[in-house]
C-alpha cells in the first residue's frame, strides 16, 4: 500500500484519524489505538517526559500541531514494522521493557505465565528464592518475577547475542544475573538448587508460516520455531534441563501452542514430574504445562 502522507497544516485530530484507518486498512485491528501511541512516542521524545496516550487524546481536542516524523513511523506500521520496534518500548504487566530488532517481543499471555509462578512462590512462602528463567529473550519473565517478589535471586539464560543485549537493559536495572548460553545445559553451578524453573520456549513447528507478517517477518527466528516437526524438541531439551536443575519438590512451568497441550503433558509425566497440569490462557486455549519435582 501506499505511504501515509500529512498533509499540511492538518492537526492531531484530523491525522489521528486518518492514521487510524490507514492502519485498519493495513489489516491492523488496533489502528486508531497505534496511532495514538505513534503520537505519545513522538511527543514523549519532543518534550523528554513519559506521555500517555490518554494526555494524546486529550491534546488532540486542542488544535496540537502533528508531531515531527509521525507520517514516517505510522506508514511503517502500515508496512506491518511491528509497533514495540518502532517505539523502542513493550509494555508487559508493570514494566516498560526495552526492545527492537533482533529480540522476541513479549505477548500478553505470558504475562499469565508469570501470575502461575508468583502465586506459587507466595503459596509455598518462599523465602529468597532461586528462580530461573530459561529463554528469557528481552527478559520479561525473570524482570518481572525480579521486581514482584523481593528477596528473589534470579536468573535468566539466553542463547542469542542480538537478543542479550536487549535482555542486559532490562535485567541489570532490577538484579537479574543474564547468562549467555543454550539453555538446554546452562547454569551447571544451579544444578539440584532451584526452587523455580519457568520457560517460554521456541515451539512453533518446523515448516509452519505464522500468519501475522510482524511476527514472519521481524520476530527472531531463533526465538520461534521448536526444531521438530512437531515443534517440541528444543521444549523437550529444555524441559529437562528444567527438571535437571530444580531441587526436590521444585516447580517448572512452560508455554507451548495451544495444540501442544498433550504432547507437553506427556513431556512432564516422562521427565519425572509430579502433578503434571495443563493451564488454559484467559481465552480459554491451553498454553501453559506445569508440574513438580518430586520430594524424594
Amino acid at each position: 500500500m501506499s505511504d501515509f502522507v500529512y498533509q499540511p497544516g492538518e492537526e492531531l485530530d484530523s491525522a489521528l484519524r486518518r492514521a487510524g484507518a490507514y492502519l485498519q486498512s493495513a489489516g491492523i485491528d488496533s489502528g486508531f489505538v497505534d496511532a495514538q501511541l505513534i503520537a505519545a512516542h513522538l511527543v514523549s521524545s519532543e518534550l523528554g517526559e513519559d506521555v500517555s496516550r490518554g494526555r494524546i487524546q486529550s491534546m488532540a481536542l486542542t488544535g496540537t500541531a502533528v508531531p515531527a516524523g509521525f507520517a514516517e513511523l505510522v506508514s511503517e506500521r502500515g508496512a506491518r514494522v511491528p509497533l514495540q520496534h518502532l517505539t523502542g518500548q513493550a509494555y508487559f504487566r508493570h514494566l516498560t521493557l526495552r526492545v527492537g530488532p533482533g529480540v522476541f517481543t513479549p505477548r500478553p499471555e505470558t504475562e499469565l505465565l508469570v501470575d502461575h509462578v508468583l502465586d506459587y512462590m507466595r503459596f509455598r512462602s518462599l523465602e529468597n528464592p532461586v528462580v530461573v528463567d530459561l529463554c528469557t529473550g528481552s527478559g520479561a519473565i525473570a524482570a518481572s518475577v525480579a521486581t514482584e517478589i523481593p528477596g528473589s535471586q534470579v536468573f535468566a539464560v539466553e542463547l542469542s547475542e542480538d537478543a542479550c543485549a536487549w535482555a542486559a537493559l532490562n535485567l541489570e536495572p532490577v538484579g537479574v544475573q543474564l547468562v549467555q548460553g543454550d539453555a538446554t545445559d546452562a547454569l551447571e553451578h544451579l544444578v539440584g538448587e532451584v526452587d523455580v524453573v519457568v520457560t517460554n520456549p521456541p515451539y512453533i513447528p518446523n515448516g509452519a508460516v505464522p500468519k501475522d507478517p510482524e511476527v514472519r517477518d521481524h520476530d527472531p527466528h531463533l526465538a520461534l520455531f521448536g526444531g521438530s516437526e512437531d515443534g517440541m524438541k528444543i521444549p523437550s531439551a529444555i524441559a529437562n534441563r528444567a527438571y535437571q536443575l530444580l531441587k526436590p519438590g521444585g516447580f517448572a512451568i512452560m508455554e507451548h501452542a495451544e495444540t501442544q497441550r498433550e504432547l507437553a503433558a506427556s513431556l512432564f509425566k516422562n521427565l519425572g514430574f509430579t502433578g503434571v497440569q495443563s493451564i488454559d490462557d484467559l481465552a480459554g486455549k491451553p498454553r501453559h504445562t506445569a508440574g513438580r519435582k518430586p520430594l524424594g
